[in-house]
């Protein structure tokens, strides 16, 4: 028994570590599929935003009468606005002015439809947590003035602009680093 002594516990010591390893490995798993799921939630966001620009983009190449008046309408409903909670308390306040039923019609006005289709968008867009804005794209003021539609989630505001710290993308159309948005062109 005494030649044995010395070997007496690396049994233990050998499960131990082998466990350990099975630790370290099923963390390691862990992390793995929850930065999966994360870029998965993120893509899934991603294609409803491209969605609902391309369906605002569309709306204006049908209207292009009143382009003008789509911006106007989403820089109404993101002035002053700091959240999506916000932002989504004025499209409802919005949806008040707003008779569905009597543009389907050909009694409105080209300013009445841009009103509702930006309504419209901005409403969809609160329903998947998603802002909506639209500026000129810079540098484009004198060439075909071609617009910028912004959509954004989280935290992050859909308006370019050096200063603001949630902004989607700088004052020249870049993104920001870290921010949740799309931007895309539209003439």
């Amino acid at each position: 028994m005494t030649q044995f002594s010395s070997q007496s516990g690396v049994g233990l010591i050998e499960v131990m570590v082998a466990l350990l390893l099975l630790a370290v490995a099923v963390l390691g798993f862990s992390a793995l599929q929850i930065n999966a799921l994360n870029a998965t939630d993120e893509s899934l966001v991603r294609s409803r935003a491209m969605s609902m620009s391309k369906q605002l983009s569309e709306n204006m190449r049908l209207n292009t009468l009143v382009v003008d008046d789509f911006m106007t309408e989403l820089n109404t409903l993101n002035q002053g606005t700091k959240d999506i909670t916000e932002y989504c308390e004025k499209v409802a306040q919005a949806s008040s002015s707003f008779d569905q039923d009597s543009c389907k019609s050909d009694a409105c006005s080209p300013e009445e439809i841009a009103a509702l289709n930006t309504w419209q968008a901005a409403n969809l867009g609160c329903e998947q947590d998603i802002m909506l804005n639209m500026t000129t794209c810079p540098d484009m003021a004198d060439i075909n003035a071609r617009q910028c539609i912004i959509t954004s989630w989280g935290k992050t505001r859909p308006i370019l602009g050096d200063s603001e710290e949630n902004a989607c993308g700088n004052s020249d159309g870049s993104y920001k680093l870290g921010s949740h948005c799309l931007i895309m062109e539209a003439y």
